[in-house]
């Protein structure tokens, strides 16, 4: 229960650090060079006009900011994500409508929790900038922030930058040697960062994950020393029985393979029982708390802990060869 429990949580708050880039159609990023890999410290400011496939590749703008309701002194905060309207990379609208107008912004479902609603007007904490709330989108959220999608004519009155056109990064949609090229000469000094790469550089992202996934590991350790040793206790406490049906004929082959069959039966309803737990403990879990019930996850770790079992009881297995008949049979007199 607590791997499963654990992995749920890493998963959610993976997807609550990330899940605009991880969502995102893209296969890599032009970055700066001195940006080591961080996509909010990439800068650019070259017209990308003169690249002939628009549906292919496209310029990206990130940045940190906070917007609050009219009249509210409560600031939220929000990762501004400035991309051209129609972009192949440009989030699904759940609620609303797709907007380029200026002085409009998609906001993450998560911000409805706030009373906002599609059509409400907030402010730009730092410009001052009023937007109107055109939609919401599922899943676009950076550095556990929620996603504000704005035109690029919006994002240079939010930027505060000195010249307009800036941007982070140019975004491919998929591996093109040709576009790649092509961009390396229109823009100088950068290099192209595979997506995975840009998740990871994004600020908490690795040592949140690393840090869950060294929970897990020693969780399963753990669970490597608990199962050899209630195994191991249970064969001694049958080391009598064993040397018994030795006597009467039994081979050690098939006492080994029915102690195996009994583990393996175990395990699995021990699996089925820690699933099912689980899916309760995500049901009564508040909303605000990123927990993901993914079953490709569970089923990754069902596995791991299926053959942690059976290694496990292997310990136990030495119990059951050196059983012998006839003291077996002294020790139950």
């Amino acid at each position: 229960m607590l791997v499963f429990i654990i992995s749920g949580l890493a998963h959610g708050l993976s997807m609550n650090n990330a899940s605009s880039m991880i969502n995102m159609p893209a296969d890599s990023f032009y970055l700066q060079k001195a940006a080591d890999g961080r996509i909010d410290r990439s800068h650019f400011q070259v017209d990308l006009g003169k690249l002939a496939d628009k549906n292919k590749v496209q310029p990206l703008g990130i940045q940190m900011g906070s917007i609050s309701k009219l009249n509210s002194e409560n600031k939220l905060d929000v990762t501004y994500m400035a991309i051209n309207e129609g972009a192949f990379f440009e989030p699904k609208v759940v609620e609303g409508e797709e907007s380029g107008i200026k002085n409009t912004v998609l906001l993450d479902q998560s911000l409805k929790s706030e009373k906002i609603k599609v059509g409400s007007i907030v402010e730009d904490s730092r410009t001052g900038t009023k937007l109107t709330v055109s939609g919401f989108m599922k899943d676009q959220t950076f550095s556990h922030t929620p996603a504000a999608i704005v035109s690029f004519a919006t994002w240079d009155n939010l930027s505060g930058a000195t010249q307009k056109g800036e941007y982070n990064a140019i975004v491919l949609k998929t591996d093109n040697k040709s576009l790649k090229k092509q961009i390396g000469i229109l823009v100088k000094d950068g290099e192209w960062v595979q997506k995975d790469q840009v998740i990871k550089g994004i600020p908490g992202y690795n040592a949140e994950q690393n840090s869950l996934m060294m929970m897990l590991t020693f969780l399963i350790v753990i669970a490597v020393f608990v199962l050899a040793a209630f195994f191991y206790i249970m064969t001694i406490q049958k080391t009598a029985q064993f040397g018994i049906l030795k006597a009467i004929g039994a081979k050690s082959s098939f006492l080994v393979k029915s102690t195996v069959f009994q583990v393996i039966i175990l395990t699995l309803i021990n699996i089925a029982a820690a699933i099912g737990f689980t899916r309760i403990f995500k049901a009564v879990l508040p909303a605000d708390i990123p927990f993901i019930f993914d079953m490709l996850q569970i089923a990754k770790f069902s596995g791991i802990l299926f053959l942690v079992s059976i290694f496990g009881s292997l310990l136990s297995v030495f119990n059951i060869v050196k059983a012998d008949p006839i003291q077996a049979m002294g020790r139950i007199e």
